[in-house]
């Protein structure tokens, strides 16, 4: 596909040539990077445009032109609240017999659940806009790298605009591409002024990215070949600076956010269902099961994820960490087995419970602790399983990474070596055998090795040297960060060793200047996330494991005293002047009984250890779903492990404790 762009921008260039439409490419382009979500959204929006239209108003109707045109979706705004509308309707119609069925708690839920739908739908184009843009923020000070590194050799801003198109991912490669489709397509008569109007997209959110590229469009304007070069150059220095400046506010910022990711997500959950069983044991008409698992497994889950998102919203782009450049495989087996093992584990406890609530005896069976072990084998399948899919999955291409990331790390300096070496006008060639032997002892030696051997032993050009798909080095050696340099350094050799030597050093600086990036964000950062991922690890499965303990202490102590209280006659009451209606107080046999609250903690905990996996991972590593998937199968087990194990023997230990109160208070 770069080719045919290139045609087309030769044929800009060329005014004799007549000028064709990337319109076939960019969709092209477009369906290959787009998401799952925004194209499932598109075809239900589009489906339900067909099926009623609603024209939104003249006030909404600017912006939501504005993110389907940003987030490039492939929708009509009619359709958008449409969709909206149809997807609430039904619950609208269920909350009407709910309610007269006296369902009143699910009636206002269905209710909630539809408005909940008209507001998210309808802001979805925003929503998947914010998504694109917060991960195409990552890629701005790459982008304004490869420009400045292509406009020293080759002052072409349309060229250099098409460059970074074939260099970087989507979501920005797109946003790129289409600047150059806006031109062919006519919407804009010159580059300059598509580029201007995609900048006005950028201007609060990050206004470096803006001036940077406005130094760039600047530098054409200069005659002197030095003075072009300087502003260039400062050009790298704004978006960088930019970058530095964005993250140490949002690192700042950042403290409140999480405290209440804490709060609401762990601590007041926990210390609510801390009385339950008491409260459920005198107000068990108003407790009931469903609607606590109604809200803690299903509300409480999307309004953390939903603070998370935002909270992942709002990190500054330009500091994520290169993400291999391999997919998945064998994950089909992998569900496999890790639905085997759960099955192995979990279904016969849960059959085991199912049979024992048929049972004549169930109203005595539901407080016995076999039967809450038992609940606590199925927490444990859940959460054995999860770490068996998640850890198997990405186990060999986590190692790949580090060691990749270690090669990343040695690489800055590496092709500052090379840049050197290239600059005494020693052939690009000569140079990589010359680093074989510079580089002994390090990672970034294989590297080199293989470039040099294909040369040598196999007569090979450059190019596939390290392109080749079957043997070249960066085949075997899958990082972003390698191919983007070496594609860099193989156009860059095209104009002569003084634009590749300057190339490599303007490389390595950019790579240098990335890590202290890295290094400051984690320190700037590294208080905010301590706390979470001590929440993960550690705080949040014990303090779930003492609230179930507890609640199996509270319900056996209110159980014995209801017991003893039945044990006296009627006389004997009202003759201390308590009153005929005692026995009556504790409704421990209609209570919800700990293994329900152990079952719902326990799937809330999980939940929770996913949400606050996928935020720690999103603040530190971006978009990466290999490091998100690496770090919640570590967290999974572990606190799967302390959750089921301390829930065991604290439930062991205020089972025994409960009889000794209940005879001192007898």
């Amino acid at each position: 596909m770069a080719n045919e762009f290139e045609d087309r921008l030769n044929k800009v260039n060329n005014p004799s040539q007549k000028s064709t439409s990337y319109s076939k490419e960019y969709q092209t382009f477009l369906d290959e990077n787009k998401k799952i979500l925004s194209s499932t959204y598109e075809k239900a929006v589009n489906f339900s445009s067909k099926i009623l239209k609603i024209k939104p108003s003249q006030k909404d109707l600017p912006n939501l032109e504005k993110y389907i045109q940003l987030a490039h979706l492939n929708i009509n705004p009619e359709g958008i609240m449409s969709l909206a509308i149809l997807s609430a309707i039904p619950f609208f119609i269920l909350a009407i017999p709910l309610f007269l069925f006296g369902q009143f708690f699910f009636g206002f839920a269905s209710i909630l659940t539809s408005l909940f739908l008209i507001y998210y739908l309808s802001n979805m184009p925003k929503l998947i806009f914010d998504s694109w843009r917060a991960k195409a923020s990552d890629q701005l000070l790459i982008a304004v790298l490869y420009i400045v590194i292509y406009m020293k050799r080759d002052s072409n801003l349309e060229r250099a605009i098409l460059f970074v198109a074939n260099q970087i991912p989507a979501p920005l490669s797109i946003d790129f591409i289409k600047i150059l489709w806006d031109v062919e397509t006519g919407k804009y008569q010159t580059v300059e002024d598509s580029i201007n109007n995609y900048l006005e997209t950028w201007k609060e959110s990050e206004p470096a990215f803006v001036e940077s590229i406005h130094l760039i469009q600047s530098s054409l304007q200069e005659a002197n070949p030095q003075k072009s070069k300087k502003i260039l150059e400062k050009a790298t220095e704004v978006i960088t600076t930019g970058v530095q400046d964005n993250l140490t506010h949002y690192a700042h910022n950042l403290q409140s956010p999480i405290q209440t990711v804490n709060m609401l997500g762990i601590v007041m959950p926990l210390l609510l269902l801390i009385m339950m069983p008491m409260v459920s044991a005198f107000l068990a008409d108003t407790i009931k099961p469903i609607p606590l698992i109604f809200t803690y497994n299903l509300v409480l889950p999307i309004i953390v994820f939903l603070i998370s998102k935002r909270i992942l919203l709002t990190r500054p782009g330009g500091v994520s960490t290169s993400i291999l450049d391999k997919k998945y495989t064998h994950t089909g087996r992998l569900k496999l087995i890790s639905g085997l093992l759960f099955s192995l584990i979990g279904i016969p406890a849960f059959l085991l419970i199912a049979w024992f609530a048929g049972s004549d005896n169930w109203s005595f069976y539901k407080f016995e602790n076999s039967i809450f072990y038992l609940s606590l084998l199925i927490i444990f399948a859940i959460g054995l399983s999860l770490f068996v899919y998640y850890n198997y999955k990405t186990k060999k291409l986590i190692g790949s990474k580090k060691s990749l990331e270690k090669i990343e790390d040695e690489f800055s300096s590496a092709i500052f070596q090379l840049g050197n070496l290239i600059s005494q006008n020693i052939p690009t060639e000569a140079a990589f055998a010359k680093m074989v032997e510079n580089t002994k002892g390090s990672e970034v030696n294989n590297f080199f090795s293989i470039v040099d051997s294909n040369i040598r032993q196999r007569g090979m050009n450059l190019e596939d040297a390290i392109f080749n798909k079957e043997i070249g080095a960066v085949s075997k050696y899958p990082s972003p960060l390698i191919k983007s340099v070496m594609k860099i350094l193989i156009e860059s050799s095209k104009k002569g060793s003084a634009i590749t030597a300057d190339s490599m050093t303007t490389l390595s600086l950019y790579l240098q200047k990335m890590h202290q990036l890295k290094e400051r964000m984690f320190d700037l950062l590294s208080d905010s996330l301590s706390s979470m991922k001590m929440q993960i690890s550690f705080l949040a499965p014990v303090m779930s494991a003492l609230v179930v303990s507890l609640s199996v202490l509270v319900t056996k102590v209110l159980l014995n005293l209801s017991n003893q209280l039945e044990g006296f006659n009627a006389g004997d009451i009202e003759s201390q002047g308590i009153g005929t209606g005692i026995t009556n107080i504790f409704q421990v046999d209609v209570a919800v009984p700990p293994f329900i609250l152990q079952l719902m903690i326990g799937v809330y905990i999980i939940q929770a250890i996913y949400l606050l996996t996928n935020l720690v991972s999103g603040i530190i590593n971006g978009s990466s779903k290999l490091d998100f998937e690496s770090s919640f199968s570590r967290n999974i087990i572990i606190s799967t492990l302390l959750y089921c194990s301390l829930a065991f023997v604290g439930t062991f230990i205020f089972s025994q404790l409960a009889g000794v109160v209940s005879g001192v208070l007898a």
